[in-house]
């Protein structure tokens, strides 16, 4: 079955190969990429909120203040899934003394896809390592003399550091989805298998069932025949013929056919048990290991150089 989901049901499966993927499990897991961020069913908006300086604490509530992505607005909840609000990278604060202006090192910064992040441009004269240490000196410089860029999420209202100046940033992104979709169970098409009701098995041509299963289905009415007649014959226990009375076997009949039919459902369960992948996987393991516990006991043979 977990092979079958989502499966159409518009196709006959009798006496096709049905293979393995992993589609079934896959869909189980897809509702924890959702909650991961990593992938899901449930689409994920963008939205702002708008900073005033020397304001630290905001109320999401309050749509002035408050943007959300076009067409995703409306009375339904929403869940905040991730904020945007890390302090500014260590280049865009990066500082050349020996500024060049010269069109040459222009074009050297544009050849190596640095033209965007940083004015200096003879610092690609000094050695790589003078740059990454200065990079980590700003880094270093921000996170023990400055307060962490973090914020603090409670109920609707949040709480941003540092408090916004009006100068370092002026609005805060964030993601969100909507708690309708994510609780929303019926997220997949329609028509699709869903449970072992409507899985699109019919009934097996009586010509290609092979000689095994011949033989099953003649035991089987053998057994339902005996029954059948068994109930026929419990309703008189006797007839009566001149000068004597007929004992009718229809309780023997009855009890032997239902104990037969008991007996070959289980065998037909105990066959297909068999033959299921996992069974044959197992016997296949045992047949390794024992070949194995065989192969260990031939001597080796001893070669000397």
């Amino acid at each position: 079955m977990l092979n079958l989901y989502g499966s159409s049901t518009g196709s006959n499966l009798t006496q096709q190969k049905i293979s393995s993927n992993m589609g079934g499990l896959i869909e189980l897991a897809t509702e924890y990429g959702v909650e991961a961020g990593s992938g899901g069913n449930v689409t994920y908006y963008t939205g702002s909120i708008s900073m005033t300086a020397d304001q630290q604490i905001y109320d999401l509530t309050d749509p002035s203040i408050v943007t959300l992505e076009a067409g995703s607005a409306g009375t339904t909840e929403i869940e905040i899934k991730k904020i945007f609000h890390d302090a500014p990278p260590a280049i865009v604060k990066y500082f050349d003394p020996f500024v060049g202006t010269g069109l040459g090192s222009a074009n050297m910064l544009e050849g190596f896809g640095w033209g965007n992040y940083s004015p200096g441009v003879s610092f690609m004269m000094m050695p790589m390592n003078a740059d990454l240490l200065r990079l980590q000196a700003i880094e270093f410089n921000d996170q023990i003399r400055k307060s962490a860029y973090t914020f603090e999420l409670i109920n609707n209202r949040i709480r941003l550091f540092p408090i916004p100046n009006g100068s370092n940033f002026t609005k805060v992104y964030f993601e969100y989805i909507k708690k309708d979709d994510r609780s929303n169970a019926l997220k997949g098409d329609t028509n699709r298998v869903s449970d072992f009701s409507n899985v699109p098995y019919q009934n097996i041509t009586y010509s290609l069932i092979n000689a095994v299963g011949v033989q099953w289905i003649k035991r089987y009415t053998l057994a339902l025949t005996k029954e059948m007649l068994g109930y026929v014959r419990s309703k008189y226990s006797t007839i009566p013929i001149p000068n004597a009375d007929v004992t009718l076997n229809g309780t023997d009949l009855l009890s032997a056919g239902q104990t037969e039919k008991e007996g070959l459902i289980t065998e037909l369960k105990e066959i297909l048990d068999t033959m299921s992948r996992q069974a044959q996987l197992e016997r296949k393991q045992a047949e390794a290991d024992s070949m194995q516990q065989q192969m260990n006991k031939i001597p080796l043979k001893i070669y000397i150089g």
